[in-house]
């Protein structure tokens, strides 16, 4: 399949400030969905393989890829959360869909849509899931989601991350940067298993994820928040913030995970 470089393109989007958000880069949205298929049920397993021509993990940014030919989409990848909101539920609904109610509705679509229409469906779930726990995409209208909250970006970390800008979003800090600052290894093989959600009701579960992230977003060492923000990246800024990332990713891939058993055992093949 052929693929759009998703750093090519937040560069671009960057320069324009056209959109208020993008995905987690490749390496986030492949990690999310690699690690939920190692823990669904043989019988969900099989189902991705009916639908899919490909490994997930290697689809999980189609979604991003399609944006120029759907630009309907776009707004489907996030949701501007104002300053001091502590509950998604409490936030504006935007005409034209947002994360929420375009997770809400694949996930309809991928128990109950015809065959050729859930293929869709799953590559959506999986790919939305993961952006729901990129904290960015709750952030602000008034800086388009942190694209527009500009970082100076040092020479000696710019080598580091082979980064040629002098200034960098900081919403591809947490795109992608925090990952690929000095290639440090995912914790997921050795930390703490997260806990598998029930789903008795996952439109109210989505919206407590969401609200979980929206407290990653607002923690001090984000610096996020208006009077707290920074002028400058720091190499110990991607560090200490390292930990909140890939417990991001594996909250995400365990809770896709869940989903998809969820969805595949109430749908028919």
């Amino acid at each position: 399949m052929l693929r759009q470089s998703i750093f090519s393109f937040l560069s671009l989007l960057i320069g324009l400030v056209c959109s208020s958000a993008n995905a987690w880069w490749d390496d986030g949205h492949q990690q999310v969905c690699e690690q939920a298929v190692a823990q669904v049920q043989p019988a969900t397993l099989a189902a991705i393989a009916d639908l899919l021509d490909a490994p997930l993990g290697e689809l999980c940014s189609w979604a991003d890829e399609i944006k120029g030919q759907r630009p309907e989409t776009r707004q489907w990848h996030y949701l501007n959360a104002p300053p001091d909101t502590l509950s998604i539920g409490n936030a504006p609904r935007p005409e034209g869909g947002d994360i929420i109610a375009a997770l809400n509705e694949q996930i309809h679509r991928l128990k109950h849509a015809p065959t050729n229409q859930r293929r869709e469906a799953l590559l959506w779930v999986g790919h939305l899931i993961g952006d729901l726990h990129q904290p960015l995409h709750l952030g602000y209208a008034s800086d388009l989601g942190g694209n527009t909250y500009r970082l100076e970006l040092p020479e000696e970390l710019a080598l580091q991350l082979n980064e040629k800008r002098e200034r960098v979003s900081m919403h591809a800090v947490w795109d992608g940067l925090i990952l690929r600052y000095q290639d440090q290894p995912s914790v997921a093989a050795t930390a703490t298993p997260i806990e598998r959600p029930l789903l008795l009701n996952p439109e109210v579960e989505i919206i407590a994820w969401a609200d979980e992230t929206l407290s990653v977003l607002n923690d001090a060492k984000v610096h996020y928040r208006h009077g707290t923000r920074l002028q400058t990246l720091t190499s110990q800024y991607l560090i200490s913030n390292r930990s909140a990332v890939d417990l991001q990713i594996r909250r995400a891939a365990t809770r896709l995970a869940a989903l998809l058993d969820w969805a595949f055992s109430q749908s028919k093949r």
